[in-house]
């Protein structure tokens, strides 16, 4: 049986990638997309992308989440379960995209089925 962790990953939603030029940034789908993309490629166990509703970082100011459209400093999480391995190499490898995100890695996961 694998021993799986999770790794969350917190990041505004307004959040871009750096790696692309002006004009992909302008017309890409988003921080979140791209990380699901690329995880995606390097064939991750399961990787979810979680709206949050409401909530803060940095003891910055509450974002409720209330109107339409999202505020660029509205919370995102995305959620990776895989191994311990597996998910370090997948960190190492995107470290320039994951540079302005917030990594938080739980090893008391329990698969029970």
């Amino acid at each position: 049986m694998k021993e799986f962790v999770t790794l969350r990953i917190y990041f505004e939603y307004g959040q871009k990638t750096k790696e692309h030029s002006f004009w992909k940034k302008l017309h890409s789908g988003g921080f979140d997309r791209e990380l699901l993309k690329r995880a995606k490629a390097f064939d991750l166990h399961q990787v979810l992308n979680f709206t949050v509703s409401k909530g803060y970082f940095n003891h910055a100011e509450i974002q409720w989440g209330r109107s339409e459209s999202m505020h660029f400093r509205h919370p995102q999480v995305i959620e990776i379960i895989d191994t311990e391995n597996r998910i370090m190499d997948f960190v190492k490898k995107e470290e320039i995209l994951l540079q302005e995100t917030k990594l938080v890695m739980v090893k008391n996961e329990i698969v029970l089925l």
